[in-house]
């Protein structure tokens, strides 16, 4: 991936990190199986068990052509970052996309991804009742706002923080790591001297 335009848009336009890009095994499809060819010159972001299995494959789009992510056809909605729900923590971010999750994760929050706002799973519930806080880091508009009521709705647990202006990355572009962690800072912050 190195010197592609995947990295490019990953470094410069989203401010992720060579260590968060390795962790994640981002990659850049440059020359796509037969039968794959729409995702020539697509970010690939592969979703991972904990032990670092891929179920699954999500490309996004750096063209600005068309639909912004693609997926395989019959693939069915999974949430990303799965390894952060091993973490020991007993508080955890749900984000409304991978960016976002990556992001929050190399603020060093723990954080899981919804692969957009209309893709949250009530049975994915059973995943967070571990927590006693799910923080939701929702996209400042109105699809956001009805993100974090559908994940309200499953949890109990759950404490919508808005992100003022966008989303997690662009508020964290524009503010910085602390920005974010003060966001919710006063409901406790995940990794703030805990580790319950």
């Amino acid at each position: 991936m190195k010197a592609s335009p995947a990295e490019k848009y990953l470094t410069e336009e989203r401010g992720l990190t060579d260590a968060t890009i390795e962790r994640h095994h981002l990659g850049y499809v440059e020359d796509p199986f037969p039968g794959h060819e729409m995702y020539h010159g697509c970010l690939a972001i592969p979703y991972l068990t904990p032990d670092g299995s891929v179920t699954s494959i999500r490309f996004r789009r750096l063209d600005g052509e068309g639909s912004k992510y693609l997926t395989v056809a019959g693939d069915m909605t999974r949430l990303y970052n799965t390894a952060a729900l091993t973490l020991p923590y007993s508080k955890v971010c749900v984000t409304e996309g991978e960016i976002d999750a990556m992001t929050a994760q190399q603020c060093g929050l723990p954080a899981v991804g919804v692969p957009g706002a209309n893709s949250w799973q009530p049975v994915w519930h059973l995943l967070f009742k571990q927590y006693d806080t799910v923080f939701v880091l929702i996209d400042d508009d109105k699809a956001g706002h009805e993100f974090g009521q559908a994940v309200a709705r499953s949890l109990d647990t759950a404490r919508i923080v808005p992100m003022t202006g966008g989303d997690v990355n662009s508020f964290v572009l524009e503010h910085g790591p602390q920005a974010l962690k003060g966001k919710i800072n006063g409901r406790g912050l995940p990794g703030d001297g805990e580790n319950t």
